[in-house]
């Protein structure tokens, strides 16, 4: 009769109050919120539906079970089984749901997210898993254990992993320098980590040589900041500067060998070195300017003597012997302030044993393969032999 009376108040309402009556304890602590919505948990009347009411709430186990990770998504029975079968309820408030863990026999590889590896291997549970509760919260990130020995006060973050090893704290990973911006070459390979991050500075370094190099900078920052430009990683002394980009001036001959000061000096920009020859051969020039500024005329890079002067733009092609006659044979002075003649006796006059008598024109009888006549013996080369041969009544004895 009272069972009648309670299912005429209401369904829902007479649900609860059935339910409440064959309910076969009290929930235990974790759940104890829940005592007066009996739905929050179960369908009626439908008991295989109980899990799914389980990892409705619990939805971090839902998402462990479907991707298989931790311990309800790598253990079989915990993927598998219903709820009930390991966390039973309505047995009161001292009742624990979760069983208590066998630390012999769990197996952290297979049976959790985390494995253990070196120092972690013989770590207690107790120092990772404070007071041994919900141990699928436990955070994984080295920082969470490790804030107190970070020396890098969290600059680096919380990926110690990059770094450090689980063998032991100081044991140092390779770092790949090649993954950043600025790939190691040379000697900075070998240089050590704090020589380049002072005082652990990882972040925001600058990149540009002066940064680490203002000490060593002989130019005192005259040259600008890019001492990549003539300097190379393997040695500071090392000088690889391409002059060939120098369109005004690529080196050439005895300038390759030529030391960079000796054209540029330490307080002078590479720019303003001068490109004229005179610029840096001034106290060379024998001809003290009369010559004016074009010493390549003349001269060529690879010695300063004269080597390429082409004397058939003179209109004087030099021939014969004349070949072999030093300048200064024909240009005692300079040839800006003393023109040279370019008939036969305004050299040879004193080599004319004629005098005079045989007018100016030399080449008529002579060339410059010599002053001796073509076809004429020796002996009768004279103007002796000539004179008395050509004029036998002029008097004239050889």
């Amino acid at each position: 009769m009272a069972l009648a009376l309670l299912g005429s108040a209401g369904t829902v309402h007479a649900e609860t109050v059935i339910e409440r009556l064959v309910s076969p304890g009290p929930l235990s602590r974790g759940h104890a919120r829940l005592e007066a919505r009996c739905t929050a948990c179960h369908q009626s009347f439908k008991r295989a539906a109980q899990p799914v009411q389980c990892l409705a709430c619990h939805k971090g186990i839902a998402r462990d079970r479907a991707s298989r990770s931790r311990f309800h998504g790598l253990t079989p029975k915990a993927r598998t089984a219903a709820c009930r079968e390991c966390h039973a309820e309505h047995r009161g408030l001292a009742h624990r749901l979760a069983p208590p863990l066998d630390i012999k026999t769990f197996n952290h590889q297979t049976q959790s997210a985390y494995r253990l590896t070196g120092g972690h291997v013989r770590t207690k549970c107790a120092a990772c898993h404070p007071g041994l509760v919900r141990f699928r919260e436990t955070p994984q990130a080295c920082a969470a254990c490790h804030a107190r020995q970070d020396i890098h006060k969290g600059r680096l973050g919380p990926q110690c992993q990059s770094c450090h090893t689980t063998n032991r704290w100081r044991e140092l990973l390779p770092f790949d320098h090649d993954r950043t911006r600025y790939p190691l070459t040379g000697a900075h390979r070998t240089t050590p980590c704090l020589g380049c991050h002072v005082k652990e500075q990882w972040h925001g370094v600058s990149t540009a040589c002066a940064a680490c190099h203002l000490k060593q900078d002989v130019h005192r920052g005259a040259d600008g900041t890019r001492c990549a430009d003539c300097h190379i990683t393997t040695n500071w002394r090392a000088i690889a500067f391409n002059h060939e980009r120098v369109v005004s001036f690529p080196l050439r001959g005895a300038h390759r060998s030529v030391a960079c000061t000796g054209c540029h000096d330490r307080t002078t920009r590479p720019s303003a070195a001068p490109v004229p020859c005179v610029g840096c051969h001034v106290k060379d020039d024998v001809h003290r300017g009369a010559d004016g500024p074009k010493c390549e005329s003349c001269h060529s890079q690879s010695t300063w003597k004269v080597a390429k002067f082409d004397h058939a733009r003179t209109g004087f092609p030099l021939l014969g012997l004349h070949a072999r006659v030093t300048c200064v044979g024909c240009h005692p002075k300079s040839v800006n302030t003393v023109k040279v003649g370019n008939r036969c006796i305004d050299c040879h006059k004193k080599d004319d044993v004629h005098q005079g008598t045989f007018g100016t024109v030399c080449q008529q009888c002579h060339n410059p393969a010599g002053f001796r006549i073509p076809g004429v013996p020796r002996m009768q080369t004279t103007w002796r032999s000539r004179m008395a041969r050509d004029f036998p009544r002029s008097g004239v004895k050889d």
